[in-house]
């Protein structure tokens, strides 16, 4: 079985970075490189949380929403047997890399290309699990005002 990790360990921080342009931001950014390089060095250190192993990894392209828009890449993970759709953007990296990969998606895209995916959904709240986890708390407090009708 693959996972996100066995991937995360062969691919080099260059070749994602110029997958990530490729892929979604196509605009010239210096700072993307030594973002990437982070994340990819962080992801390598970590060691998978089990718990992440009942997600299997699913990337699509989707037609726009609207006639103005352009079609779109959805990153999301799955449970066996269940039809719902999963965002991992907040999660723990640690359970990102215990995710598998399945084979039809190895068919479909290089290992660089997945992990470019991975990478830049889960860092759509920020490049550190902190600024993640920051962003994850202040969330939680937002729901629970919301659900409470009143703020803290």
């Amino acid at each position: 079985m693959t996972t996100l990790r066995n991937l995360v360990r062969e691919v080099e921080a260059a070749d994602v970075t110029e997958a990530i342009g490729r892929l979604y931001d196509r605009r010239e950014t210096l700072w993307l490189p030594h973002a990437v390089s982070d994340v990819l060095t962080e992801l390598r250190r970590l060691t998978p949380d089990p718990s992440g192993t009942e997600y299997e990894l699913h990337i699509e392209l989707l037609p726009p929403t609207d006639i103005d828009d352009e079609p779109y890449w959805d990153v999301c993970c799955r449970k066996e047997g269940d039809p719902e759709r999963y965002g991992f953007d907040l999660s723990p990296w640690t359970e990102w890399l215990a995710i598998r990969v399945p084979q039809s998606l190895l068919d479909k895209m290089t290992a660089t290309e997945i992990v470019a995916h991975c990478v830049w959904e889960m860092t759509f709240y920020g490049f550190t699990q902190e600024k993640i986890a920051g962003f994850r708390a202040e969330m939680k407090r937002s729901v629970k005002e919301i659900h409470d009708g009143q703020p803290e």
